[in-house]
C-alpha cells in the first residue's frame, strides 16, 4: 500500500469531513449559495458526530483536546453554520 493509502486509512474520519466541506464549497461556489452552506455545515455536524462515536484511538485527527470539547465546537459550528444557511438571504 502506498504511503497516501495508509494516511488515508488511518485518517479515514478526517478525509470524509474534509471531501464533505470540498463539495460544500464548490456547490456554494457553482452558484447554489443555501445548498453548499448547507452541506458544508452537515460536514461538520458529521465530523462531531463521528467524534462522539468513534474511539479515541480511531478518530485520528479529528481529536483536538477532549472528546467533550471537540463535540462541543464541531457541533457549536456546524449548528452555526446551518442557522446561517437557513436565515442568511441568497446572494442574487
Amino acid at each position: 500500500m502506498t504511503r497516501v493509502g495508509e494516511v488515508l486509512r488511518r485518517e479515514w474520519p478526517l478525509a470524509i469531513v474534509l471531501l464533505g466541506i470540498v463539495v460544500g464549497l464548490s456547490v456554494s461556489a457553482a452558484g447554489h449559495f443555501r445548498r453548499g452552506t448547507v452541506l458544508l455545515a452537515a460536514s461538520v455536524v458529521f465530523g462531531a458526530w463521528l467524534r462522539t462515536v468513534l474511539p479515541s484511538e480511531r478518530v485520528g485527527l479529528l481529536k483536538v483536546r477532549g472528546k467533550g470539547v471537540d463535540v462541543a465546537t464541531l457541533a457549536f459550528f456546524g449548528l452555526g453554520l446551518t442557522v446561517l444557511a437557513l436565515v442568511v438571504p441568497s446572494p442574487s
